[in-house]
Parts: structure tokens; sequence; C-alpha cells
């Protein structure tokens, strides 16, 4: 294994990014009114080596939510996910976690936040096996953070903003966001590059 140590530690990596039901106000009160669940609608990830954040192939896969099948008015805004994708092309969390698993063979997983903890909540909630080690999980956020990028101020839709660039991709979209975060991760390491050379 090449160690890329301004960046990444692993020569091939997953960039995912979930999108799960909400409400208007869910975030403010984390989802705390009776009958509101987190629960996973999207999954999106590309998978990419860590030289040049060249990206290798992509997954993205709609998931039916059991608690609330139907999705609110405000989730639909926010994602343009329509209930007519879900229905129609959308799998159970089973098999799309089984699904994810099975693509993302054994490296490593960064997501823009904890994610990770959003998809484990989720087997919880249906009572199944969750199937990753845990310890494969990253939050790319550390990373950012660690080069001096103040994370809070933005999301995986939003982080090219810290390098003064803005997204042409939708935001609130698994897959479109998980390339967002790859951008990023480009940019930064321009910005590495740059300083650098000028302390050479």
């Amino acid at each position: 294994m090449t160690k890329h140590p301004l960046i990444l530690p692993y020569d091939t990596v997953i960039i995912y990014d979930t999108e799960y039901t909400t409400w208007k106000g869910a975030l403010e009160r984390n989802w705390s009114d009776p009958n509101e669940y987190k629960e996973i609608v999207q999954i999106g990830a590309v998978r990419i080596e860590t030289q040049n954040f060249k990206e290798l192939d992509s997954f993205s896969v709609f998931v039916q939510p059991v608690k609330n099948p139907r999705l609110s008015d405000f989730f639909i805004a926010l994602t343009d996910i329509t209930q007519e994708q879900v229905d129609t092309q959308g799998m159970s969390f089973p098999n799309a976690i089984a699904k994810f698993f099975d693509w993302s063979n054994s490296f490593h997983l960064y997501a823009y936040g904890t994610d990770a903890d959003t998809l484990r909540e989720n087997a919880n909630l249906l009572g199944i096996s969750f199937p990753f080690d845990f310890s494969r999980f990253h939050n790319i956020r550390e990373i950012f953070r660690a080069h001096g990028i103040d994370d809070s101020k933005y999301m995986s839709s939003t982080i090219v903003e810290a390098f003064s660039h803005m997204s042409n991709r939708r935001g609130h979209d698994g897959l479109n966001d998980a390339r967002t975060i790859v951008d990023g991760l480009r940019l930064l390491k321009v910005r590495i590059g740059k300083s650098e050379r000028n302390r050479g």
C-alpha cells in the first residue's frame, strides 16, 4: 500500500453520501417528533484512486422507506427525488445495503459526516445485521479540517466553496454529492501543491 499522507492513506477508497427521509424542521429537532426516522432513500458513491482522484466506478440505488413510505413534500423539494422514482426504482434497505457492501469490496469508505451511523441505525431499525466492519468508515471532514478548512461551514454538496469554487451539480443527490466531495479533494490537492511550491 502506497501512502499518501498529505490527503488519504489508501490507494483506492470509496466516497459516498446518503439521502434520508426528512421533514421541515426535522434537522433542528433532530428527528425527535413522533414517527420521524432517518430512513435511507438513496445511497450514492464513487470509487476513486487517491493519487489524482480519478473516478474508477460509481454506485447509486434508491431505497424504499418502511416507516414512512410516502416522501414528504419537503424531502422531494430538497432532493428532487420523486415518489415515483422510489416506488418504481427503489429496493428494500436490506437489499440495498447488501448491494452496497458487495460493490464496496474491502475498500475504506469516506462520507462528509456521520452517514455511517445512519446506515447502521437503519439496519437496527429493521432488525437486520449490519454487514460492514465499522472500522472501514471514516469522516472526510477530518481530512479537510486537518488542512485548515472550517468544515462546519460546508456540506458535501458545498465543500468546493471552501476553495472559491461553485459546484455545477444539483445538491442533495447522493451520487452528485459524492462526486462534489471528490472535487473538493482535487482542489485540496492543488492547494497543498501550491503551498509546498511556495515553501520550496
